[in-house]
């Protein structure tokens, strides 16, 4: 019995383990204050990456406001990690790719 109950919970939690971020819910204006306000408090830009990380977990954002968050970080070495992690969680990839040029 108990391992019935340990291959139901299982297979019932692996699918949301590995559901992408569908872009079904975007970052808005307030949300976007909000995180932005939430990263300047931090106190390094790791703190400041994963802050923002959290968030693009549930919210995806567009190449502007990829752009704004990236004036956040000190580093240009962690603006272009964040460029590259970022990616995967554009809505506009059409104006991200006009970047890479």
């Amino acid at each position: 019995m108990k391992k019935l109950i340990i291959y139901m919970f299982f297979f019932l939690s692996v699918p949301t383990f590995l559901m992408a971020n569908d872009c079904n819910y975007l970052m808005d204006d307030n949300r976007m204050i909000s995180v932005i306000q939430q990263m300047e408090n931090q106190t390094n830009d790791t703190r400041k990456m994963n802050t923002i990380k959290a968030y693009l977990q549930r919210l995806c954002i567009n190449t502007n406001q990829m752009l704004t968050i990236m004036e956040v970080f000190e580093s240009e070495q962690v603006k272009y990690d964040f460029f590259i992690y970022s990616k995967e969680f554009i809505t506009d990839l059409e104006n991200y790719k006009k970047l890479i040029k």
